[in-house]
């Protein structure tokens, strides 16, 4: 956790806080008697990947840094406890080493595990859940200093409700994670105009085990990628020190493309060249990499998101929709849309309970005012029934948030019993859930 000048800030600039305390416990028992001693608001920043002020704290910030590793591996249940604040470019080495692997992740692997918990982040596949689907238990320490375990079977509420609860029920020392067989995916890249990729989507999206679309709103292409399992010979995988080396290097392609949006904000008349060169040279060349070295991409240049989830069946329109708005008031951006797909849950707060959806994200670059493009594109997914990332901006309120989320009263009811006192509302939770 990055503090400066008794500051905390996160990963893209755009939350700031200064907490009045921070704690770096050693172990469980410390961590413990930090939450039930806490005059304030208390909140784990992680990685400080979230967009929205989530982890934003004026009272208690915990440092888990401690709480990292592998504590056990369950090869009868196909399950492995690690410890909450464990990073994912680490954990993917680890386990890879036992012989295992997660099912799905993300393209991002600078986060704590606990932070892609707690906020439902997700990776694409229409068989394949987000994070919080995948958690088999956790144990938590509540706002009173007790430490619980949360299972299917043992203080089942919370573990129903904490899978995906934003830090608010209590905070995560260790979570039990379900895993697979290690395995081993093939890239491929290209172009498609959108009407024929819109033809084919259907088809795309359940013929490869992975797939997705980047659309840069002013080109006449979008570029696809597809990962599909394979037996096909891969380099020798790579340490953690190297995994972390890799998501942090920024080549010539990286620096163009942020020249490039400092430049855009002056120049609209080059959004469509740009754009279009972007598509053109955003393919990468076909390769096979064991699954957790190829779900991640190096994400050095600095940016803000919006992303919710839509109905599966809504994707499609929806995303039409923000393009044809972006170009008809002519917007002025630098990043792609994403467009992904995931699998329905039970979690309580997850975007995706009780629904397949489509995940569709907008990125600003992290000098630019976000404001135009998000709040433009925010109605339009109110309008297709969409439920925010949590870890990413939006403007849900608690009204909004009863009627997009089933579970949202009863989430509310059992937060409000587990702390009382709202120990870990800040003034952005609170808003939404107190």
């Amino acid at each position: 956790m990055k503090v400066v000048g008794g500051e905390w800030s996160n990963w893209s600039g755009g939350v700031h806080c200064k907490p009045k305390t921070i704690v770096v416990p050693k172990d469980e028992v410390e961590l413990a008697a930090a939450v039930r001693g806490a005059q304030g608001t208390v909140r784990v920043p992680g990685s400080g990947h979230s967009f929205t002020p989530v982890c934003a704290s004026d009272g208690m910030l915990i440092d888990l840094d401690a709480f990292r590793g592998l504590k056990s591996i369950d090869t009868q249940t196909a399950t492995a406890t690690l410890g909450a604040a464990t990073k994912l470019w680490q954990i993917g080495p680890i386990l890879h080493a036992a012989g295992f692997g997660f099912k799905n992740m993300g393209d991002i692997d600078r986060q704590a595990l606990a932070g892609v918990v707690n906020t439902g982040t997700h990776g694409t596949g229409p068989n394949l859940g987000n994070f919080s689907s995948e958690v088999a238990g956790f144990r938590l320490v509540m706002a009173n200093g007790d430490v619980v375990n949360c299972t299917p079977s043992e203080n089942t509420e919370l573990f129903e409700a904490g899978r995906c609860g934003l830090g608010m029920l209590g905070v995560m020392s260790e979570i039990n994670m379900k895993v697979r067989p290690a395995y081993k995916l093939k890239e491929q890249n290209y172009l498609k105009a959108p009407d024929e990729l819109f033809a084919e989507l259907d088809h795309l999206i359940n013929s490869n085990r992975h797939f997705e679309f980047f659309w840069f709103p002013y080109s006449d292409r979008c570029i696809c990628k597809a990962l599909n399992e394979t037996d096909d010979p891969a380099p020798a995988p790579r340490t953690a020190e190297e995994m972390y080396a890799r998501g942090e290097k920024s080549g010539g392609e990286t620096r163009l493309f942020e020249g490039i949006n400092e430049i855009l904000p002056y120049a609209p008349f080059l959004l469509k060249f740009a754009h279009g060169l972007f598509s053109q040279f955003m393919p990468g060349p076909a390769k096979v990499r064991w699954s957790h070295e190829i779900f991640p991409s190096p994400r050095t240049t600095r940016f803000n998101e919006m992303e919710y989830a839509v109905p599966a069946e809504k994707g499609p329109d929806c995303i039409r929709e923000i393009v044809e708005m972006i170009r008809k008031r002519r917007i002025n951006t630098g990043f792609p849309i994403e467009y992904r797909t995931v699998a329905g849950d039970d979690v309580w707060m997850s975007p995706f309970q009780g629904r397949a959806s489509a995940t569709i994200a907008v990125h600003q670059y992290f000098r630019v005012d976000t404001y135009k493009l998000f709040d433009a594109c925010e109605t339009i997914f109110k309008s297709y029934e969409g439920r925010p990332h949590w870890g990413k901006r939006h403007t849900l309120d608690a009204t909004r948030a009863e009627q997009v989320y089933p579970q949202f009263g009863r989430f509310r009811e059992l937060r409000r019993k587990v702390d009382t006192k709202g120990t870990f509302l800040n003034p952005h939770l609170r808003a939404i859930f107190a």
